[in-house]
């Protein structure tokens, strides 16, 4: 199987662009089913579309948008990226990725994640401050679900089902859940002991950190006997520009968007110096040429043995026409050079 190359959006807005325009929430939806379409015109095999809940984006229900791309695509898989599993309910969750994956003909897929964000918890009702509980509890429930027609489960924060049906049912069986981890040891371990697909978040250091948590993972699947249901993925900033020059130029314009935009809001700072560290070889920025790019793809891979690329690819209020001229890089140029590591024998370097 060659490896699963894609892209995803958070969905960031940003209400006046680098030339002061407005851009508002329509067009931003709009550009994102947009690049959901150019993506399976290129033959990438997913798009990830991240959930969030407060006014710096514009999508709180991935599955929505993903029909939207559904309906204008025939191929692409569609996933949230990711879905805040702890602050919703699993039957709802359920509903509607079945739903979309009727719609899709069989390509939806969920990634669920505990939130980097306080703003879910709080609009939902849920107690944050069980935050890994609350989660536990609801993925245990999710799969259920997708095992199960008819369901009879208790649990702490949820009201119980008795012998409850839950509708639609998916295309495939099972639903695609995949679990998203930003670098927690134990949530690589419970990816792992579940035997599900697992996606790291990839935003800071060197490759190390990853391949410490893809021996986890690898090491409780085999453990609990789960070793042929595991793929690991890998999710991380991507740019492709024409130069090295034009690259680093994204700074100053584009990537403070990772920035907390209010007290106590999530995010972080990256200053010049750390960003700078970031583009260089070995590192996690995956911004520069398409050359400079595919071999830092193929350093990554050696480390870690990924089975899926995801690209965040129009962050911080990128111009529309870069972000469509970056995924054209990714799919023409570095997509057929990343799909070919698979075919060399472990150990054998990269031609890159």
């Amino acid at each position: 199987m060659s490896i699963d190359i894609g892209i995803a959006s958070l969905a960031d807005l940003q209400p006046v662009t680098v030339d002061g325009s407005m851009r508002g929430a329509a067009e931003r939806v709009e550009q994102i089913v947009s690049l959901g379409v150019l993506a399976d015109r290129l033959g990438l095999d997913h798009f990830g579309l991240g959930e969030h809940h407060n006014e710096d984006f514009v999508v709180s229900s991935p599955a929505v948008v993903l029909a939207a791309i559904a309906a204008r695509t025939s191929r692409i898989r569609l996933t949230s990226s990711v879905t805040t599993l702890g602050a919703l309910d699993p039957v709802r969750v359920y509903q509607d990725f079945a739903t979309l994956d009727l719609l899709s003909a069989g390509r939806a897929e969920i990634t669920v994640g505990r939130s980097a964000y306080p703003e879910p918890f709080t609009l939902f009702g849920a107690d944050m401050s069980r935050y890994d509980e609350l989660f536990a509890e609801k993925l245990d429930l999710l799969l259920r679900i997708r095992s199960e027609p008819r369901v009879t489960w208790q649990g702490e924060f949820r009201p119980e089902l008795a012998d409850a049906v839950v509708t639609p049912r998916a295309v495939q069986d099972p639903l695609p859940v995949w679990l998203g981890v930003g670098g927690t040891p134990g949530s690589a371990a419970r990816a792992g002991r579940l035997g599900l697909p697992m996606v790291l978040g990839y935003i800071g250091g060197s490759p190390d950190r990853l391949r410490v948590l893809a021996e986890i993972y690898r090491e409780a699947g085999e453990q609990s006997g789960n070793a042929d249901k595991l793929r690991l993925g890998v999710a991380l900033h991507y740019f492709g520009a024409p130069t090295m020059a034009e690259a680093a130029a994204t700074y100053r314009y584009y990537y403070d968007f990772l920035r907390p935009k209010h007290p106590g809001g999530g995010g972080f700072i990256v200053t010049p110096r750390q960003f700078q560290e970031g583009l260089r070889a070995g590192r996690h920025l995956m911004i520069g040429t398409g050359e400079h790019v595919t071999a830092k793809l193929a350093e990554l891979y050696e480390a870690v043995r990924f089975d899926r690329v995801q690209a965040l690819v129009d962050w911080g209020g990128l111009p529309r026409e870069a972000v469509e001229e970056s995924v054209h890089r990714l799919g023409e140029e570095i997509a057929p050079s990343l799909r070919g590591l698979r075919s060399r024998p472990e150990g054998v370097p990269s031609p890159v």
